[in-house]
């Protein structure tokens, strides 16, 4: 029997748990072209996904192309150039049915200066200007600065030629955040003066994320409109959890689903790791059906798994004073800075920089009652320590 739960990677239907209102709303701006966003979120929380799936949910827009680059994958300006072209390129052979352009195009990265010429005077227009400005990169007569100005440029150029939106999807990008500045320069210049495009930006590191986007003097500070992505909204996790649990043929009751959402705080990896965990147990078990017994030993056996990925977490990316404090909040939620520094018998200023830095890496976050651990399962593992 297929699993009805689908663990690390890329996560579509039905794996994907429909996030209704967030594809609403970035669906509804990304064809209104009337912004441009900056998706926040921690590791775990489906950025990537939900991406690929806003990609998925604007398909039918024959008008709207919406190409998408990972920036994990970036080393250079030379990769941005590739990256983005190619998404774009391929947005164009599927959205308006012309066939050949990107297989034409890519001579200009490998073969011979002559059939790279041909190939892109073959195509034309917009799409040949652009190949020829990387066979002059190739030639060395022009430099990377060039180079990252043809990669931002092009999209404007498209959407005027082809009469198309162009929405942008450009993941991970804190990536870029230690490259060298005049990337910020040129993109600030095409998103000053977009006409039909518009970029969605995706970060996990708020740290990094404030030097491009979020500090006064950054360098697209205010370009952006900010959009954090929380956990699966309580009543959408509790459908998909009862959607997916029924394809696997599992008789879950609903005390058992609840309970699996409290211990998962509802976010995507741990709901579909969790889950997949019960299914599996149910078939080396024989289980008739599934209760709260049920998911609270699934829980431990998850734990136990992801247990030496979250000890290297603890002991190698936070100092001794961040896991003391990380110890007080997993114990403790929403608590005040000054409660924090009392229970460690210190002062609220010799642990706010702490703090500090664990709210930028997103590991932190500080709510109307005080801060609380963002990864529930983490706070978990680590109140078992």
């Amino acid at each position: 029997m297929e699993a009805p739960f689908k663990v690390g990677g890329v996560v579509v239907p039905p794996y994907f748990a429909d996030r209704v209102r967030d594809l609403d709303v970035l669906g509804r701006s990304a064809r209104n072209l009337d912004q441009h966003f900056l998706i926040l979120a921690p590791r775990r929380f489906g950025k990537t996904s939900l991406l690929l799936n806003l990609h998925r949910y604007l398909d039918d827009e024959k008008s709207l192309l919406v190409p998408y680059v990972n920036f994990r994958d970036v080393a250079g300006p030379e990769d941005i150039y590739r990256l983005m072209s190619r998404a774009l390129l391929e947005e164009i052979e599927r959205k308006q049915r012309l066939k050949g352009i990107w297989t034409k195009f890519r001579t200009v990265f490998g073969e011979g200066m002559l059939r790279a010429m041909r190939s892109l005077e073959g195509l034309g227009g917009e799409v040949g200007e652009w190949g020829k400005v990387y066979l002059r990169f190739r030639e060395h007569e022009i430099d990377d600065k060039e180079l990252l100005r043809a990669a931002f440029s092009f999209p404007k150029r498209v959407a005027s030629e082809h009469r198309v939106g162009v929405a942008f999807l450009l993941d991970e990008f804190q990536e870029v955040a230690g490259f060298d500045g005049y990337l910020f320069s040129v993109l600030k210049k095409e998103m000053d003066q977009s006409g039909d495009v518009r970029y969605f930006f995706t970060g996990s590191s708020l740290g990094s994320i404030k030097e491009i986007f979020l500090r006064e003097n950054a360098p697209l500070y205010l370009m952006v409109t900010r959009y954090r992505l929380g956990p699966l909204p309580r009543d959408e996790a509790m459908k998909f959890l009862k959607e997916r649990f029924s394809s696997g043929r599992l008789d879950v009751d609903m005390e058992a689903i609840e309970h699996l959402y409290s211990l998962t705080d509802g976010i995507p990896f741990y709901l579909q790791k969790l889950g997949l965990i019960l299914f599996q147990r149910t078939l080396i078990e024989k289980l008739a059906s599934v209760d709260e017994k049920d998911v609270d030993a699934a829980f431990e056996q998850m734990l136990a798994e992801l247990d030496g990925e979250f000890e290297v977490r603890w002991l190698h990316k936070f100092s001794r004073l961040q896991r003391r404090i990380l110890r007080t909040l997993a114990k403790i939620e929403a608590l005040g800075v000054t409660r924090v520094a009392s229970r460690l018998g210190m002062k609220p200023s010799d642990i706010s920089s702490s703090l500090a830095r664990m709210r930028e890496t997103m590991v932190v976050e500080k709510g109307n009652s005080g801060y609380r651990i963002v990864d529930a399962v983490f706070s978990r593992w680590i109140r078992s320590l």
